[in-house]
């Protein structure tokens, strides 16, 4: 569904997080029947910890792991996009990773005991092309989010990009499958904290420019983004946005603005 941002003339909303800056973002694939997933979220915590703003997480709660019944209280976190993502990017065996949508060889996927090696890779390595900068407006009444996006060109490029917005919320507690000894003996975990959980009605892969963008090029978009009526807790959730070579899936930069 495209994103209605014609409704809204663009301005710098409040809260703008215009630092620039280079980050990553790891996707982490993941569903609540998959016992190792438990040692993934935990690492991706480690990682937050270590990085800090330099590292965006998304928790895809995806596949055959994902899918609800009465052991979890019919919970679902699946997305239609995350379905897709997991299809389209070889998710199958959970945990698994996604580290900025880079190929590696023949496949996309990282597992989790490599997530820091390659996290530190791409910072090192990543040519600093473009900033994006955020702000919103919350509008509780009408159960929706005004978000600012200006995307400024620090070089130029000659491939056309794509724009992602989608919301993550964090501190829902649901049940687990589980195989780590940290949690107990029991292989199921009725009380774990989900991190990150992305959410639906994100707008995905909606085109930023079809063309070549000169260095000092800004594009500035209004985004309305509804919100999904399974969140919990509006405060404990963010927006992330990342913009991406329309070629090769490769994601140039992201940021996110919490709520």
């Amino acid at each position: 569904r495209p994103p209605r941002s014609t409704l809204f003339p663009y301005t710098t909303l409040f809260r703008s997080n215009r630092e620039s800056k280079q980050r990553v973002l790891l996707e982490d694939y993941t569903g609540w029947k998959c016992v190792n997933c438990p040692r993934a979220a935990a690492k991706a915590k480690e990682l937050i910890s270590k990085y800090n703003t330099s590292l965006v997480v998304m928790a895809v709660h995806s596949t055959s792991f994902a899918t609800p019944n009465a052991m979890n209280n019919n919970v679902d976190f699946r997305t239609e996009y995350g379905e897709k993502w997991a299809k389209d990017f070889g998710c199958n065996a959970l945990p698994t990773g996604l580290i900025n949508r880079i190929k590696f060889g023949s496949i996309y996927t990282v597992g989790d005991g490599s997530w820091d090696s390659e996290i530190q890779n791409q910072l090192n390595s990543l040519e600093h092309v473009m900033d994006i900068h955020l702000g919103r407006d919350y509008r509780e009444e009408e159960n929706n989010i005004i978000l600012s996006v200006e995307a400024e060109f620090l070089q130029g490029i000659t491939y056309p990009t794509n724009i992602s917005v989608v919301m993550v919320e964090s501190g829902i507690i649901g049940v687990q499958l589980n195989s780590l000894s940290e949690y107990g003996p029991t292989p199921k975990i009725d009380d774990f904290e989900f991190e990150h959980v992305l959410r639906k009605k994100g707008i995905i892969d909606y085109p930023l420019s079809s063309e070549s963008i000169s260095s000092g090029t800004k594009i500035a978009k209004n985004y309305l983004l509804e919100i999904d009526n399974d969140i919990q807790d509006i405060s404990k959730c963010s927006i992330i946005v990342f913009v991406s070579n329309a070629l090769t899936n490769q994601i140039i930069n992201v940021n996110e603005i919490h709520l």
